[in-house]
């Protein structure tokens, strides 16, 4: 069971610090690419910024390995913010909130196997792989004719209907179970009486965001909404902290704060 102290600590960390981190590498996720010039082609070299692909820049495979590898944890740490938020509808709560809860808790494990899974395929191994390529090419190991074919195998795996960086099995549960769970927490929070409205609507757009992608524009825009819903959530919390205590403070003493 976490003291306070922890769960203080993991509330900043997991809904204000690692959402912060996603909208400034989402920033630089190029999207769009998939068909044209397609995955291989687009993915192995610096790229500037286009209308038709949204990122600020390209740097190249390196960048979208380590673009992952740092997305990957920090996608982690926004699931266990999700259940920090569903924590709070306690025993006492409303057993609807209740039941609402632990199926945003569920969707919220679905989404981040599933995202880890597509990031670990699409992201981590396929950047890790382009360099590879590219190095041994360079090393006179890879003929011009092989690097094509394993542009080709790259391409085909990028587009598979299971495990494809965009519109597979894989990438499209991941997505739905997202907005799941931020359509289920804010429900189960609302129905306890845990938080004002607002912040729970941003908290649901979040979700939808996030569904449509990860990538520029829509993946900095969800992430600016969970921090923006994550601030709102606490500085309504701490409001009502504060007017608690008056009321309850001595008529004769100030409430301290």
């Amino acid at each position: 069971m976490l003291n306070r102290t922890a769960r203080n600590v993991l509330w900043w960390i997991c809904l204000f610090i690692a959402p912060v981190v996603l909208f400034t590498i989402e920033l630089i996720h190029p999207a769009g690419f998939t068909r044209d010039p397609g995955a291989y082609q687009y993915l192995s070299k610096p790229q500037a910024h286009t209308s038709a692909h949204q990122a600020i820049e390209y740097f190249g495979p390196a960048w979208w390995f380590a673009l992952h590898m740092v997305q990957t944890p920090m996608i982690g740490l926004v699931a266990i913010g999700m259940w920090l938020l569903i924590s709070e509808v306690g025993p006492d709560s409303d057993p609807g909130a209740r039941v609402v809860a632990w199926i945003s808790a569920i969707a919220t494990f679905v989404f981040v196997i599933y995202y880890t899974v597509l990031d670990a395929i699409g992201g981590i191994g396929l950047g890790r792989s382009i360099e590879a390529a590219q190095r041994l090419a360079a090393e006179g190991r890879l003929t011009s004719t092989q690097v094509d074919g394993v542009a080709l195998l790259l391409d085909t795996v990028w587009t598979d209907p299971l495990v494809g960086g965009v519109g597979s099995v894989v990438s499209q549960v991941g997505s739905w179970a997202i907005f799941v769970a931020s359509l289920a927490a804010a429900f189960a929070l609302f129905l306890a009486r845990l938080a004002p409205w607002p912040p729970l609507v941003l908290l649901v757009a979040f979700g939808w965001e996030l569904q449509l992608s990860h990538a520029m524009p829509h993946g900095p825009i969800a992430f600016a909404l969970l921090t923006v819903t994550a601030l709102w959530l606490w500085w309504a919390r701490h409001r009502s902290k504060v007017g608690n205590r008056s009321d309850t403070a001595p008529a004769s003493a100030p409430a301290t704060v």
